[in-house]
């Protein structure tokens, strides 16, 4: 929970990394206005989350990296206006982006409360410049922010054209960015943590949902995951459509029990590649939750090092490293990766159409 640096700055995915938030889960008492036995599995999956988010701690500050938590009070702050309890802030890449040296926030419980006020307190009191989106107003509300890549001076912006609020406000977006950016707009609709990695200049790691990157990151080194679908995903493919699993806990005992509790906070762990959701924490460095022989072998024949800090939940929060984190600052300017693609502007991505 220290906050180290109490500075805002993040041109890109694989700068060094100084600062970054990690998820967290409710305290167990959190849970307990409910029946012991939804209490009793709820407590368990703290307990599995915790000890990973524990690793997940401890990896990053020996890499040097300050780690900032989520911190709780009361559970009526979580409840929604109907007294359902919010989904945790497993995943802060889901509602913070840091853009240049501004960090955004989108708000995510009715009561307006922020787990990480104290941090976003601290940063203000250092001049630091921190946006709380307007829900409202704000065409940013409808962004994804997994679906935004930072490279430089050019930022990738995914939507779903089938929503209209998303591409209108995605336009809007981009068009804000553009006076200072070269903005390439993309209709894909996925999480793009969940589809390939950027992790270095020159180098990306993809799943097999993208084959082609020459428009998007021309004339950078891709290297294909082979054989990533793991048995969950068959699972779920097979007809039995299990939406969710943990070690050692059985579905078809505590499936009704868990829906009753947490329906909206399974997100489709059945599509995502979490062998592509990894956090770079420079060049060099970088952290996944799984790690095959070919992966490893690619990324020694260029000098990265990989550590493994493994999620054991993340096919019920649907969430990977990269998810798990909120990059706040990474030390290096805005650098020009492509300068041959000219001005700044708004251009199309349709080699992903």
């Amino acid at each position: 929970m220290h906050i180290q640096y109490s500075k805002i700055s993040s041109h890109s995915q694989w700068q060094s990394l100084k600062e970054v938030w990690i998820g967290g889960v409710y305290p167990d008492n959190f849970f307990d206005h409910y029946p012991a036995n939804i209490q009793d599995i709820f407590c368990r999956i703290n307990e599995l989350t915790r000890e990973d988010f524990k690793v997940l701690r401890n990896t990053l500050e020996k890499l040097g990296v300050s780690v900032v938590e989520p911190q709780f009070n009361r559970v009526d702050d979580y409840l929604d206006d109907e007294g359902r309890l919010g989904k945790p802030p497993i995943s802060p890449c889901d509602f913070s982006l840091t853009l240049n040296d501004t960090l955004y926030v989108l708000p995510q419980y009715h009561s307006g409360i922020d787990p990480y006020q104290h941090a976003i307190d601290q940063y203000r009191s250092n001049g630091q410049k921190v946006e709380i989106i307007d829900r409202a107003q704000d065409p940013m509300a409808w962004v994804e922010f997994p679906c935004v890549v930072r490279a430089g001076k050019d930022i990738i912006l995914d939507y779903d054209p089938s929503v209209t609020e998303r591409k209108v406000n995605a336009h809007l977006f981009a068009e804000k960015l553009a006076p200072n950016y070269r903005v390439h707009l993309s209709t894909t609709g996925d999480h793009q943590d969940g589809i390939f990695f950027p992790f270095k200049p020159g180098h990306i790691i993809s799943s097999h949902y993208q084959q082609t990157y020459q428009q998007s990151f021309p004339n950078w080194d891709v290297f294909f995951l082979k054989d990533v679908v793991p048995n969950f995903h068959k699972l779920y493919n097979s007809g039995v459509g299990q939406r969710w699993w943990l070690p050692g806990v059985d579905y078809a005992t505590y499936n009704e029990q868990l829906l009753s509790i947490s329906k909206d906070w399974i997100g489709m762990p059945e599509e995502t590649v979490f062998d592509v959701n990894n956090l770079a924490i420079d060049e060099k460095t970088i952290i996944v939750s799984a790690l095959n022989d070919d992966t490893a072998k690619y990324l020694d024949s260029i000098g990265v090092d990989a550590h493994i800090s493994d999620f054991k939940t993340k096919y019920y929060w649907d969430a990977g490293i990269h998810c798990c984190t909120s990059d706040i600052y990474r030390v290096g300017d805005c650098e020009d990766y492509w300068p041959e693609r000219g001005s700044n502007g708004v251009y199309l991505i349709d080699e992903w159409i």
